[in-house]
């Protein structure tokens, strides 16, 4: 062990040091009567944990929420402030609790039909829609975004929101607001395709982006020469578990409706696959290049 820092005594390092632990780096910490000391086991991690004391004093370790009061928590400055440091994905959130919103108090479901894959009316035998094609030949492309907006209902919303706020936070702050909508668009247009391609069009929300962005950060750090992201083994087992459940019916039959499983599946294979690509481009892949 090396000692590598020095830090106040009246500051709690329980954060810094299960971070720590998450990333692998073996480390003590010595209190005397005046300062905690910390001690490495590799030198090679010393600009890993400067790293990781900057975001620490900053409040922004990817595992760990800042321990805030009551009163804190329901300050809606504080809650601005924390926004601005994870902007795009704070927006993603935003609009899609906006979007849930308006389709589950409008009367008639407009506002549905004009940001589903394909617009749809309701007709005595069904619904009628135009295919696909012919929607985008009248410029509406946004469709092929939109559904990854559509929830529906506060639990659905609610599960996918938690995944893409931890995930998406650590692209941001790993990478770039720019890479983590790069990834955004790529992710949501490929799930929405996936699941229209399977013959459906009502359809929704971020679970195929949740997928991406799991499958993102998980290869990036096998495809990279330096890991950025930690993400945890078994919460990258537990994801896939619960994709081959839904694929084999068992969220039909534990009473949760259909699930999109196309999406899930589109989600996670390009997500995987723009780690790869980026990984590529920005010369950093352990296979080659510099």
């Amino acid at each position: 062990m090396i000692k590598v820092l020095e830090l106040p005594v009246d500051q709690d390092l329980s954060e810094l040091s299960r971070e720590l632990w998450v990333r692998k780096i073996g480390h003590q910490i010595r209190q005397t009567s005046r300062t905690q000391e910390i001690f490495l086991a590799k030198p090679e991690d010393y600009p890993q944990l400067m790293q990781l004391v900057q975001d620490w004093h900053r409040g922004e370790l990817a595992y760990t929420i800042e321990p805030e009061s009551s009163e804190q928590t329901l300050n809606l400055k504080a809650g601005l402030q924390a926004a601005g440091h994870w902007p795009l994905t704070a927006l993603i959130l935003l609009i899609s609790g906006l979007v849930t919103a308006m389709i589950s108090f409008e009367p008639q479901p407009n506002w549905l039909a004009s940001l589903t894959i394909v617009p749809f009316e309701q007709v005595r035998n069904g619904l009628a829609y135009l295919p696909l094609w012919q929607t985008l030949q009248t410029g509406e492309v946004w469709r092929l975004l939109t559904p990854a907006f559509l929830h529906f209902g506060a639990l659905h919303l609610i599960f996918n929101s938690l995944w893409v706020w931890e995930l998406g936070r650590m692209i941001e702050r790993q990478q770039s607001t720019f890479n983590l909508a790069l990834l955004f668009l790529v992710s949501g247009i490929s799930a929405n395709l996936a699941q229209y391609l399977m013959g459906d069009i009502l359809f929704g929300g971020l679970s195929g982006v949740v997928y991406a962005l799991l499958g993102y950060c998980w290869f990036w750090d096998r495809f990279a020469r330096q890991p950025i992201f930690y993400i945890r083994k078994p919460v990258f087992v537990f994801l896939l578990i619960w994709l081959v459940f839904c694929l084999v019916g068992g969220a039909s039959m534990l009473g949760l409706g259909e699930i999109a499983n196309a999406a899930h599946v589109g989600g996670l294979v390009s997500g995987s696959l723009w780690a790869l690509i980026s990984v590529t481009l920005s010369g950093k892949s352990r296979f080659g290049g510099q």
